[in-house]
This record gives structure tokens, sequence and C-alpha cells, in this order.
């Protein structure tokens, strides 16, 4: 799997853990179907705001819009065809840091500090930098694998310059610490750590459930007609129930 998949399968896997835990309760496959409803009615509203855009240029189209959709005229995206469907469900914030926590760690998007353990041991290394060396056997002792210490970096630049300059050595120092310098941009420029940001905006900026639970409910009431209640404990009984 490339990491690209690899993030993407965090992200739907933890986004349906998300929805079994969140309320009013919906199933997975219910609430893919509220998804997939909606973006068709979010395709027919772009046609017809396009079609308003554009009506001087193309005023039949703009006609037959109307005449397919008189109920959408002079209103809103949210007044024609509502709320994106994840604005109707709700999850306590500690729940939903906690399941997103739980499949960042399982997936490794978070070690990023990697990337910075390895520029600092490259940068040991070229300071005190170790090869294999085979030693010969001796007195009938056998062969075996050894190890010795090169010059470090410092000192094979050394050699590069002329060795009866006296600034020779301060410019193989410059040197080396110009290319600690270009490691340290390299560590700055990647630990951005684009496998977590990708994570964190699909969940967080997603199709998510809302941690907002007043607005969950004001949304049913305007948008569905509905009267809800959500138990922020039951919910939690639920999730750290199964949990123990």
């Amino acid at each position: 799997m490339t990491r690209r998949e690899v993030v993407s399968e965090a992200a739907e896997k933890c986004l349906k853990e998300l929805y079994q835990y969140a309320k009013p309760s919906v199933t997975w496959n219910k609430f893919l179907e509220e998804n997939k409803t909606y973006s068709n009615l979010y395709r027919e509203w772009e046609e017809f705001k396009n079609a308003e855009i554009d009506k001087d240029k193309n005023e039949k189209k703009w006609k037959e819009k109307q005449i397919q959709y008189p109920e959408w005229v002079g209103k809103s995206r949210e007044e024609c065809i509502g709320l994106k469907p994840f604005e109707f469900y709700y999850l306590p914030k500690d729940i939903f840091d906690d399941i997103a926590t739980s499949y960042i760690h399982a997936y490794r998007l978070d070690e990023k500090q990697d990337l910075l353990d390895t520029i600092n041991t490259l940068k040991d290394y070229c300071k005190s930098p170790i090869v294999d060396k085979y030693i010969e056997k001796n007195e009938g002792e056998p062969g075996y694998r050894g190890y010795e210490h090169p010059n470090n970096l410092e000192e094979e630049m050394t050699e590069l310059f002329n060795p009866f300059d006296c600034d020779g050595i301060e410019m193989a120092i410059k040197a080396q610490n110009k290319f600690f310098e270009f490691l340290d941009m390299a560590g700055r420029f990647f630990n951005w750590n684009g496998d977590l940001n990708s994570f964190n905006m699909t969940i967080y900026l997603g199709a998510s459930p809302m941690q907002n639970k007043e607005i969950v409910i004001n949304n049913w009431k305007k948008y569905r007609g509905k009267d809800i209640e959500l138990d922020d404990k039951q919910i939690e009984e639920e999730y750290y129930g199964e949990e123990a």
C-alpha cells in the first residue's frame, strides 16, 4: 500500500467508528446513503445556480431550471437542499479526540520525530563515523567482523583544502556546518508531517460528527422538524463501557 492509501484507510475506518457512537444513532451504510443523496442534490443545485448566473447568456436553460425547481428561486443553498448530513450528528469532543488519536497511533501517522532523529543520527555519524572491517585470522584464531573509525567529515574536508593554507581547517569547519545547516533545513521543511495533516483535515474538517450539541439539536428542529435530545452520559457509557 502507498502512504496515501494507508492514510485514506485510516480516515475511513476512523469515520466509521465515529458514527458508531454518534447520536442520533445511524448506521455507517445509512450515513453513506444520506451523503450520496445530498451529493446528487448538491450537483443539481450547482447546475441551477450556474444557470442563474449565466441567464443572460443562456436564457433558455435558466427558464428550464426555473420550471424544474420553482421552489429554489431566490433561496439559499441551505433553504433549497438543507444541510450536509454530518451536521445532524453529534459526538462529544473527548470521545471524538480519543477515537481519532487511536487511529493516529495505530497507523503511525504521528511519527514526524523520526525524520528529525534520522537527521541527528546523520550529523553524529559525520562527527564520529564507523565502518565494518574484516579482521584477518591470526595464530589459529578465525577471522571475524570488526569495526574501525575512519576520519570524520571535518578531517576529510580539511584534506580537500591546501594543507599549507592556514585557513584550510577553518574553511572545512564552515563547509561542514553548512552541510549540517542544510540537514536542519530539510528537517524543518519535511517536518510538517503531511500524513498526519491529511488525516486531521479529513477527520476534523470533513464529514465527521459535530462536536456542538446545541447546533445539532437546532439543526434537527429547523431542517427536519424534529425535537431531539442528546445525552453525553449515555454516549460515554456506550463508548467507555465497551472499552472497559
